[in-house]
């Protein structure tokens, strides 16, 4: 019997139960799905239902640590197909001495599970983890509707990414900062 990726099964059972491992997951069905399930979600960016799009950034200080030096973008990450923003009613201004400020969460549902779990916390391309004097947050652009340009607001990452296998996505909780990149995408903070 197959274990779902056309070659000769090699799953260890125990019991007569299989005992996943990540050469099981690779091939299982569900892990095959994902291609489908991503071009079926697509269809809500087509129809203009989803009008923004998200990265995951990553920049890195002059500096030996985070804050000192120039800030400069290292790499970015664009989730397709576009996930889906929940909740934006908990973002609410707060006014300081400096400004107007957007406090709050929101949360990405429906991104696709062709990530891994290191990519959403941003680890690099490379498979490096963030270093002391780099950062990684979310960007989230909401499109305005005369065309004109728009802000992108920055998102921290609050919890660890939740993966669900019966729904094909990964779930991330998000909490906005207060420096966003400017209009010319360079880094404020």
């Amino acid at each position: 019997m197959g274990c779902g990726c056309g070659s000769p099964c090699t799953c260890t059972t125990k019991e007569g139960f299989t005992v996943p491992d990540a050469g099981t997951l690779k091939c299982s069905l569900a892990r095959k799905l994902i291609p489908v399930v991503d071009r079926i979600r697509d269809l809500y960016t087509q129809l203009g239902a989803r009008p923004y799009r998200v990265w995951i950034i990553r920049t890195r200080f002059a500096g030996q640590r985070r804050g000192v030096g120039v800030e400069q973008v290292t790499h970015e990450l664009e989730l397709l197909p576009t996930p889906l923003v929940v909740d934006l009613r908990s973002l609410s201004e707060m006014v300081t001495p400096v400004g107007v400020n957007e406090q709050g969460i929101v949360q990405l549902q429906y991104i696709s599970g062709r990530y891994t779990e290191e990519q959403l916390i941003g680890v690099g391309p490379e498979g490096s983890p963030v270093a002391s004097n780099e950062t990684v947050y979310y960007e989230i652009e909401f499109f305005r509707a005369d065309g004109g340009p728009s802000e992108r607001r920055r998102f921290r990452l609050d919890s660890a990414p939740q993966y669900n296998s019966t729904q094909f996505q990964w779930l991330v909780t998000l909490g906005s900062t207060i420096e966003n990149r400017a209009r010319d995408r360079v880094p404020e903070g």
